[in-house]
């Protein structure tokens, strides 16, 4: 029979062995809960994410979280609510389940979760919706897709279209007329002829063109309350006011949204709200025409005082009233006069211009000498019998419609990208669950923290961000 015996000495170092062994295994365990939390975040957050409005995606190719959850009232702690539940069920992967004897290693207990920073899509008079469209068309199409419309605006820009004032010119020609004695026709032609009050401005559409009459219910929209603010656009990759970029948001207007040419009789004329910003169909077609009239008629006028053998014309109707005002008065006026002919001559030639894209036609930016429709002045029209043609070579009312949006997407960038916001709140309010759709509801980036317990007690912290864009680190 043999005696056991330990030492003293072997005692201490045993001690010293197990409180070793049990700080790695407890410094072990605390990495590996680290990484646990880790995991849990990331993957709550992309949960969190994953709970994008649907119709949203589907019809306008943007990914938000819509922080209304279908309730009347955005709300972020619905969204760390959601955040929460989500690392939970993450640390506690049997949740849910009744497995036998099912044991957890780590212990760990989440306290609370809490979301914040949100970057929301009306933030920056709505640069961060604006730039998750750009991206959309980007996708979708690629950058290649605006080569197009940028040739279309330098061609604009170099045409001299824009440094055509028509106002000024009838202006200078007026003065040039005034107090001459041009008889009761030509009298009647300036009446006529008026940009801002007379018969062709007036009657641009003519017969032919039956606009809707829906109106548009604003208030509550975007453009109509106060927003709900964010922390704004999270480190952008580049400029969304750029050329490039109001080109690719341009872009993605006429791809997302209706215009008088392409809509049915259950949309609205949305492209021609985004541009004027009016609360009725006809409103806003009506500004858009006007506007197409203007630009036409600075086009044509342009061009007709270029062309020698219009002038010629013109200078021949002029001559022999010239000639009575000049044996009267001793004033010659053969210049002005024939000056405001082709005045007359080129709003005559706008007004078909428009009528003929109304009629789904085509017209170059700029005109040559033989296509005119108007070939002789003598043919200038006082009634508004003249209907437009659908044939033809140029632009079509669309391709218009993109220029002078982007025209003023560089001029006024705000309104355009909360007037599209409008809209969006209008069509997906007409979805299932979305009845209180809001932009400023709709959130892509945030923050987001958490405190979670282990089972010695210890409060572990952790710190995320989620977004649905790239961003510059």
């Amino acid at each position: 029979m043999y005696k056991g015996s330990i030492t003293l000495f072997m005692s201490l170092i045993l001690g010293l062995i197990l409180s070793l062994v049990l700080t790695v295994v407890d410094s072990a365990r605390f990495s590996a809960e680290k990484m646990r939390i880790e995991m849990a975040m990331d993957m709550g957050l992309i949960s969190t994410f994953a709970e994008y409005n649907r119709e949203l995606l589907e019809t306008y190719d943007l990914a938000y979280i819509d922080t209304t959850y279908g309730n009347s009232v955005p709300s972020l702690k619905e969204t760390s609510m959601h955040l929460k539940e989500y690392m939970d069920y993450n640390l506690h992967p049997s949740r849910g389940f009744n497995f036998t004897g099912a044991g957890d290693f780590y212990g760990l207990r989440i306290k609370d979760a809490e979301a914040d920073l949100p970057s929301r899509a009306t933030d920056n008079g709505g640069r961060v919706f604006k730039r998750q469209a750009i991206e959309a068309v980007k996708d979708m199409y690629g950058v290649g897709i605006v080569e197009d419309l940028q040739r279309l605006s330098k061609d604009y820009k170099d045409s001299g279209i824009t440094r055509e004032d028509l106002d000024a010119r009838r202006e200078k020609i007026n003065k040039k007329l005034e107090g001459a004695d041009i008889g009761s026709d030509v009298k009647k032609y300036k009446k006529t002829y008026d940009m801002h009050s007379g018969l062709i401005a007036r009657s641009i559409y003519g017969p032919f063109v039956k606009p809707s009459h829906k109106k548009l219910e604003l208030e509550g929209l975007a453009s109509y309350r106060e927003n709900i603010d964010g922390i704004g656009m999270v480190k952008a990759r580049y400029d969304p006011d750029s050329f490039l970029s109001n080109a690719l948001y341009t872009e993605y207007l006429s791809k997302k949204f209706k215009n008088y040419s392409e809509g049915s009789d259950e949309s609205f004329y949305e492209q021609e709200y985004i541009l004027n910003g009016k609360n009725t169909d006809t409103a806003n077609l009506r500004c858009t025409v006007e506007k197409l009239f203007a630009m036409r008629a600075a086009s044509n006028t342009m061009m007709i005082f270029r062309d020698s053998e219009k002038h010629d014309e013109a200078v021949v109707l002029a001559t022999p009233i010239a000639a009575a005002v000049a044996a009267a008065s001793g004033v010659d006026i053969t210049e002005p006069l024939a000056a405001f002919f082709m005045i007359c001559w080129s709003t005559s030639e706008a007004v078909l211009d428009v009528r003929t894209l109304l009629a789904g036609g085509k017209i170059p930016l700029v005109k040559k000498s033989d296509e005119w429709r108007l070939s002789t002045i003598l043919k200038v029209p006082l009634t508004i019998a003249l209907k437009g043609e659908s044939d033809g070579e140029g632009l079509g009312y669309s391709e218009y419609l993109k220029l002078m949006m982007l025209i003023e997407n560089e001029t006024h960038p705000t309104q355009m990208t909360m007037r599209a916001m409008d809209m969006i709140e209008m069509n997906i309010r007409h979805t299932a669950g979305n009845e209180h759709f809001r932009m400023d509801g709709c959130i892509e980036f945030l923050e987001a923290d958490a405190e979670i317990i282990d089972t010695a007690g210890r409060k572990l912290t952790i710190r995320r961000s989620y977004s649905y864009m790239p961003v510059i680190e």
